[in-house]
């Protein structure tokens, strides 16, 4: 059964995309899955980082993208969607045949104005505003999760607003990794998100679910291994469940954002970020089935 996981945090620059690639290429390597990065972000960082600038802009200009797919088959029952993916994508060596492959679904700069198109094109109907947004978002999550049944594993890259793909993809998610830095602004977009994923309203009701029960975990990103951040990321370990690996900041990471045509291993790509890479994916991917689970 395919496993849906989103990369959100309503911040931006919290490396959101970087940790989106970087899971996928660790999925596919370590545990053989056949993965599907879908850039929900209009920055398009992670198609980039996957197919480089003129991959993308080949796909933008065949009418390839996100925002081409959910506006072709907003309206239509499943049909095979396979020409709005791009197979064998990034730049490590994985095996070219059975599993192990990391596949891309192109971001878009027009999402946001597609999104807004498909939303007057349902207010037409007569409903109100609150029924259109709905049938939005839910139209959205179908398309989403029509990719489930080809994939092992779907990362959502997510956007740092609230788009209605970003919600609807906080919707469909089995679990949600939240990159965050170690810092105050940091701490209130945590607590906002954390209400969007667990579809609470107030802070005293997501207190009532249990760690081990919500949906989401964060990941302390871009460390300096100071005192403070130390201190900061001890002080939301009291309120959102924390995951046990740490990303710090390498020129290794930074790095790994650079495409290149040539296929290399894991090793030459992440460098001494590797051990950061491999702890992240052994707790992310090795507790998957027990979060999803009791969720």
């Amino acid at each position: 059964m395919s496993e849906f996981m989103a990369i959100a945090n309503r911040k931006g620059g919290v490396g959101k995309s970087t940790i989106a690639v970087m899971l996928a290429h660790a999925a596919a390597a370590w545990s053989g899955r056949r993965v599907l990065v879908m850039d929900l972000d209009t920055q398009c960082n992670a198609s980039l980082m996957l197919v480089g600038g003129e991959g993308w802009n080949k796909a933008r200009r065949a009418g390839h993208t996100i925002s081409d797919y959910f506006y072709d088959r907003f309206d239509k029952v499943a049909e095979d969607e396979s020409e709005y993916i791009l197979k064998q994508a990034g730049d490590v060596a994985h095996p070219r045949t059975g599993k192990g492959q990391v596949a891309l679904l192109p971001g878009s700069l027009l999402l946001e104005d597609v999104q807004g198109v498909l939303y007057l094109k349902q207010a037409k109907t007569g409903k109100d505003p609150d029924s259109v947004a709905i049938d939005v978002r839910g139209r959205m999550k179908r398309l989403m999760k029509h990719f489930g049944m080809d994939y092992d594993l779907v990362i959502l890259d997510c956007p740092p607003g609230l788009s209605f793909a970003a919600l609807a993809a906080l919707d469909l998610a089995d679990k949600v990794i939240v990159p965050f830095r170690p810092d105050f602004v940091s701490q209130f977009a945590l607590d906002r998100v954390a209400l969007l994923i667990e579809r609470m309203d107030t802070a005293d009701d997501l207190a009532d679910i249990p760690f081990a029960r919500r949906r989401y975990a964060c990941l302390p990103n871009y460390l300096r291994n100071t005192g403070r951040e130390k201190l900061m990321i001890e002080q939301m370990a009291l309120d959102h469940p924390m995951l046990k690996a740490r990303v710090p900041l390498l020129d290794s990471v930074a790095r790994s954002f650079d495409w290149d045509e040539t296929k290399k291993s894991m090793e030459t790509k992440y460098g001494d970020a590797l051990p950061h890479l491999r702890a992240l994916h052994d707790e992310v991917f090795g507790r998957a089935t027990t979060l999803a689970r009791t969720a």
